[in-house]
């Protein structure tokens, strides 16, 4: 008898179309924080990465990681910038006491595509496209967001 009795084994899998939901294309998205996690990241920097919910689940989840305790002060700096608009963009006036009460969060999200261009672990240049949030609002719109045209491009 075999621990694995009953399990298909597909011989053609790399044939074979991958299930579950798609990265997002390019454009703006309603988003909820599904999940949130601090964690010693492999530099033994702390990090914090979360987790997007896309469009109701109709994409797959987007995860972000905000390196908000860097040691490197212009890296600490940009990463508290981009992680003080999603703070304001999903309600918060200032940071709150647990990054959990971020989860169940909502916001709009402007999500881009490109082609990332990274080293292998022997060395080799790799391309993989990859998914990154270009700028996130408040859901409801006061009037009181950026204005499109304002965005540099990514």
């Amino acid at each position: 008898m075999s621990d694995f009795d009953g399990v298909e084994f597909f011989d053609n899998i790399e044939e074979m179309k991958i299930a579950g939901p798609e990265v997002a294309p390019t454009g703006e998205y309603n988003g909820k924080i599904v999940a949130t996690e601090k964690y010693k990241a492999k530099s033994g920097n702390w990090t914090l990465k979360m987790t997007f919910q896309v469009d109701g689940g109709s994409y797959r989840d987007h995860m972000e990681w905000y390196n908000l305790w860097s040691p490197v002060e212009n890296n600490k700096r940009i990463a508290n910038e981009i992680f003080t608009r999603l703070t304001k963009a999903v309600g918060f006036k200032k940071y709150p006491d647990n990054h959990s009460e971020f989860i169940g969060k909502v916001l709009r999200l402007n999500l881009v595509q490109f082609e990332d261009e990274w080293k292998n672990d022997k060395g080799e240049m790799m391309s993989s496209p990859k998914t990154k949030i270009k700028y996130m609002e408040p859901i409801s719109d006061d009037g009181m967001s950026i204005p499109k045209e304002a965005i540099p491009p990514f």
